[in-house]
């Protein structure tokens, strides 16, 4: 049995604060995890809790011990604090004998991870603690082409080498399957994301065409950009969990839509967009806005054929009172042959059919009369019908691609 104790701090304007004591366990049959907050944070005016639903902050004054439900290896806050995907594949290359469990993804993610937490094994500082045994790898800050060229480069190779293991500092830490790394421009934090070499179309350019669609939708965009570096495409978004304030930088503690609805990865199925309104009345500070914004993304969604609209790909940050919808990421439409779309998450009373019927259904789910909800949609329809083609063209995805991707909008066009 393998037992690994760590102090989870939370960043606050100050700095990070020791928040509590986590006990991660990995046994043959069972992984599990404790945590309990410490007296001196619970008594501070300016508390986050780990995880808003299975960590609730509580008097500090009382002693308690949370424990994972059975299933759980880990909190969901503290999960969404440590890679998947690409994060993982480039901790495997770096191990080289065995792969990450989800102690070593929490322990060895680095300094970028998403959200306000970090983790150390006193309760002196966060350090970061890798399997391979080097601590930090060197450098924190790398140039485009530098990062282009690594995470080309990772995904050819059995094993990371010195210099790619560079890497790992900017791109282990963050979530999603794709390659990535963390970068900054202008003193500001961004995610840079690259080609990967299985790519079947130009998915840089696919998201970005479709992100800059999202926000003449309405919907809440970061900020985007585009590079071309050493004849590689590079899609770039302004991270929403890092604010730079001059001389320090603010990292908003963030929630995925799995730790809010305390789900399950391999049960994602069974939610909807409802269960997430739910939690925006539960733990929202802006509720009615929030609430017509997810109904726009789920519409959008539908209309653009983004099927994986799964619960990480919903995020939550919090505004220092309670929880808002984090801005849009990760949509990237998928080209269709049948006619049936559905959606990860359900939409209406039929499930999980993505259609505007279905989605106009179950409006009232987010405090939309039947009027104001046909209103948006037919908002939206009318924006993707006329926009999809101009934004594409205008992320020069090729004459041929174009008409590869036209099968994703079919929805809106058709109903023209």
């Amino acid at each position: 049995m393998a037992t690994v104790r760590t102090y989870v701090f939370v960043h606050l304007p100050g700095g990070p604060v020791p928040a509590g004591l986590l006990t991660m366990t990995d046994e043959p049959r069972n992984q599990y995890a404790t945590f309990a907050y410490g007296r001196r944070y619970l008594a501070r005016s300016d508390r986050i809790p780990v995880d808003p639903v299975a960590l609730p902050l509580h008097e500090p004054g009382v002693d308690r011990v949370f424990q994972t439900e059975e299933g759980f290896a880990v909190f969901g806050g503290i999960r969404d604090a440590a890679p998947d995907g690409w994060g993982q594949y480039l901790m495997y290359k770096a191990m080289g004998d065995r792969l990450p469990n989800d102690i070593d993804l929490i322990l060895a993610s680095g300094d970028y991870r998403v959200g306000a937490l970090a983790f150390g094994p006193t309760a002196e500082r966060p350090q970061r603690i890798t399997p391979w045994g080097d601590g930090d790898a060197p450098g924190e800050h790398f140039t485009l082409d530098e990062l282009a060229e690594s995470a080309e480069r990772a995904q050819h190779v059995d094993k990371l080498d010195e210099n790619l293991r560079r890497l790992l500092t900017a791109g282990s830490s963050l979530g999603g399957a794709r390659p990535k790394a963390a970068t900054e421009i202008n003193g500001q934090p961004w995610i840079a994301k690259f080609q990967a070499r299985n790519d079947s179309f130009p998915e840089c350019r696919v998201e970005l065409a479709t992100m800059r669609l999202a926000k003449d939708c309405g919907i809440d965009v970061p900020a985007l950009d585009f590079k071309r570096v050493l004849e590689r495409d590079i899609y770039l978004i302004e991270r929403f969990d890092r604010v730079s304030h001059g001389n320090w930088l603010e990292r908003r503690a963030f929630a995925s839509g799995l730790t809010m609805l305390g789900a399950h990865e391999s049960e994602v199925s069974r939610y909807s967009y409802a269960d997430l309104a739910g939690a925006l009345r539960q733990h929202g500070t802006e509720v009615r806005r929030d609430l017509r914004e997810l109904f726009r993304r789920m519409v959008f969604n539908i209309l653009v054929t983004n099927d994986d609209d799964h619960l990480r790909n919903h995020g939550f940050l919090y505004d220092g009172k309670g929880w808002r919808l984090s801005p849009l990421y990760d949509v990237v439409p998928k080209p269709q042959i049948g006619l049936e779309r559905r959606l990860v998450l359900g939409v209406g009373p039929q499930g999980r059919d993505a259609t505007i019927a279905n989605a106009l259904a179950g409006a009232a789910g987010f405090d939309l009369n039947p009027d104001e909800a046909k209103s948006i949609a037919e908002e939206i329809r009318a924006i993707v019908a006329a926009g999809w083609e101009k934004h594409f063209s205008g992320a020069k995805v090729s004459p041929a691609d174009r008409a590869r991707f036209s099968t994703c909008f079919r929805l809106a066009i058709t109903d023209n």
